[in-house]
């Protein structure tokens, strides 16, 4: 099959929400690309119109690529993808105008939000110093943008409460895409929550814990303790009479005295909002 006819099928594919198909489609498409040329774009394949013009079409389908991958759960196709989609975003010649809350800054704050679901924090700033170095987004006012961004500096701040918010009203998600995020990055921020936790106190009521990690306070006591220990792998936590008490090794630093740290202050604070919001509620 053609090329041409091959990119009309998963355009109408990806259309209809068919992205097991579209991820059957892909392999012969590269080919072709590779073939013609046109899957990166390079200094003797961007000179006329007409080259960039085929050139828009081969991101095109990287971008569906991406997309599919990622609503089929091909972590490893995204990943491929986007890598294969960075050449075109930083091509000058491609892209000459500023891009603001385009498919482009949206796949861009996709492979952001993966990098932070998978606690890759390095390789997020660094991706982020590209987009910064780069004078073709307008970076404060790209709503796709700012969320992985804003996510990412209320975690390194302790703003738990803010990322709750962010991540748990789906009025809050630029696009649906984000969705595919949520599970992960509300596992991640239970996690960054729980290593601070067990640093912080020696023991704390159970149902605290629970509002702390935010998780429902109709969900039982056993079914807790296996959560924790199926999510976060956590096993030095003992949960006896209504309390969860943290175990420590002797190398432990006991926070408890007069000076507390930045982040035992945190954890105070957000302790303290749990409280008040349960009994608002």
């Amino acid at each position: 099959m053609s090329l041409q006819k091959l990119t009309a099928e998963l355009y109408q594919s990806f259309e209809q929400g068919n992205y097991e198909q579209c991820q059957k489609l892909l392999p012969p498409i590269r080919i072709e690309l590779i073939k013609h040329n046109l899957l990166v774009p390079l200094l003797n394949n961007t000179t006329t119109k007409n080259q960039i013009n085929d050139l828009k079409i081969s991101q095109r389908i990287l971008e569906i690529g991406v997309l599919s991958s990622l609503l089929t759960n091909n972590y490893t196709g995204f990943e491929n993808f986007f890598s294969q989609l960075k050449p075109f975003y930083l091509n000058k010649k491609l892209y000459h105008k500023h891009e603001l809350n385009t498919d482009t800054t949206k796949i861009i704050s996709l492979n952001l939000l993966y990098l932070l679901s998978k606690g890759l924090i390095s390789n997020f700033h660094i991706e982020l110093e590209i987009i910064f170095n780069s004078d073709q987004y307008n970076i404060e006012q790209d709503k796709y943008l700012q969320f992985p961004i804003n996510l990412e500096r209320n975690l390194m701040e302790g703003n738990y409460i803010k990322i709750w918010k962010l991540l748990n009203q789906k009025t809050n998600l630029p696009c649906i895409e984000y969705e595919h995020f949520i599970d992960t990055l509300i596992h991640a921020l239970r996690f960054e929550i729980s290593k601070s936790i067990d640093k912080t106190y020696k023991f704390l009521p159970i149902n605290n814990c629970k509002n702390l990690l935010y998780f429902p306070q109709e969900l039982s006591d056993s079914e807790f303790e296996k959560a924790l220990f199926e999510e976060f792998g956590i096993n030095n936590w003992r949960l006896e009479n209504g309390n969860i008490y943290f175990d420590k090794s002797d190398g432990d630093i006991d926070l408890e005295g007069e000076e507390e740290s930045q982040e035992h202050a945190v954890i105070k604070n957000v302790l303290g909002y749990s409280e008040q919001i349960e009994s608002i509620v």
